[in-house]
């Protein structure tokens, strides 16, 4: 295919498109979304990059609503590719812990912009990660056949968040040392012990149920709506509707939309920071302060999965000031866990621990807002199994029971 271009004195000489245009025009606007958000990305910006004009982009993609479907869609092709490709469980491990450092822009694409896809485009999506996840809980049920499917399914998702939590920070190792990491941390998960130990979650206690506020309400619902669906496409006309009320009456309890939002994350850090704080202050020693820390902060995830994940996708669209402070407040809580950490494993790499800390916040957070996991009453000590494994590196089936189980011991 040729274009022409006008030089002087009128000739035309005969350009040709690049045969991979529809490729970069995809590449660029997935780079855009990521950086900044599907919302602050226009098909402008998209062309701008590409040094096209917007016909050139019209020719491969319908709009922008097109260019976030395909870009979500061409990574979990590639991703099924990688899963598919592997013949057993460590070829899995293997092949994921090389392709998820090239991949690290898809989680973000799928957990905070795939959001504002709808209907048909989103459901489908939807469909192919779950068969993701299905050919990824068949590897380990071959690899695994004492466990019950349930259990693999768990397993599953949680090895594919850990390889999607290196999108979430800019902490880097070199290449080589990078993948052996991963592959370590997604071993350790696959083939973590489950269940060997007590069951310690406390079971469920019948008591009166007192209604909320008009105000608590609200914010309930709005931390639903801006998790499941992002704070842009939400109004308040949702937020009063879900909570049986007009929009207007939003404003007798908050004077703007992004109040409720600025209230729900700045709540979230202060429980979850002063869960922390409780925690270690009962702690006698090193490994009981690591198991305080990790009971408080998969307690936290459980009690709000929605909470949890407008705290991981929302904080882009709060004020200056607040961002800031609670961009703070993240730093200041890893901090914390890196120092945990190296009381109980002196010496440990500190990119390495908060690579690895990184990873178990990110499969606790997964887990907390993935419905299919919420019935399970034995969830926060498979959680906390997986990620005493994952950080304290052992190979001891009995330590981790150990360990996990003071972890998830209620106090």
């Amino acid at each position: 295919m040729c274009a022409g271009v006008l030089l002087g004195g009128g000739s035309v000489v005969a350009t040709r498109r690049p045969r991979d245009r529809k490729q970069q025009i995809l590449a660029a606007a997935s780079e855009l979304f990521r950086e900044h958000g599907y919302h602050n990305v226009s098909v402008v910006d998209v062309t701008t990059k590409v040094d096209i004009a917007a016909s050139a982009l019209y020719r491969h993609y319908r709009n922008k609503h097109d260019l976030l479907y395909y870009a979500v869609l061409s990574g979990l092709d590639s991703l099924q590719e990688s899963v598919s490709s592997s013949t057993d469980l460590d070829a899995l491990l293997s092949t994921l812990s090389v392709t998820s450092t090239g991949r690290r822009g898809l989680p973000i694409l799928w957990q905070r912009e795939a959001r504002y896809l709808e209907g048909e485009p989103r459901a489908e999506l939807r469909t192919r990660l779950r068969a993701v996840t299905a050919d990824v809980s068949r590897r380990i049920a071959v690899d695994r056949p004492d466990l019950s499917a349930a259990d693999c399914e768990l397993l599953a998702y949680s090895v594919l968040a850990l390889f999607s939590s290196v999108s979430g920070h800019r902490v880097t190792l070199p290449r080589r040392r990078m993948q052996a990491l991963l592959r370590s941390l997604s071993e350790r998960v696959a083939r973590c012990p489950l269940g060997t130990g007590p069951q310690t979650a406390a079971p469920p206690v019948a008591g009166v149920a007192i209604p909320l506020s008009r105000r608590e309400q609200l914010l309930t619902e709005a931390i639903r709506l801006f998790d499941e669906r992002g704070y842009h496409t939400v109004n308040n006309e949702d937020i009063g509707e879900a909570c049986g009320m007009s929009g207007p009456n939003v404003y007798n309890h908050f004077d703007a939309k992004i109040d409720l939002l600025v209230t729900a994350i700045t709540r979230g850090f202060d429980r979850r920071g002063l869960a922390a704080r409780q925690g270690l202050a009962r702690a006698t020693g090193p490994r009981e302060a690591f198991g305080n820390l990790l009971r408080a902060h998969v307690a936290f995830a459980l009690e709000d999965g929605h909470l949890i994940g407008a705290m991981v996708t929302e904080l882009g669209h709060l004020p200056d000031n607040v961002r800031r402070a609670c961009v703070q407040e993240q730093r200041d809580y890893l901090d914390l866990w890196v120092r945990v950490l190296d009381a109980v494993r002196p010496g440990l790499d500190e990119a390495q621990a908060r690579i690895t800390i990184s990873a178990a916040m990110t499969i606790v957070a997964n887990a907390a807002r993935t419905g299919r996991f919420r019935h399970r009453t034995d969830l926060a000590d498979r959680l906390a199994e997986m990620c005493t494994a994952l950080l304290l590196d052992t190979s001891s089936p009995d330590e981790v029971v150990a360990v996990a189980g003071s972890a998830t011991t209620v106090g």
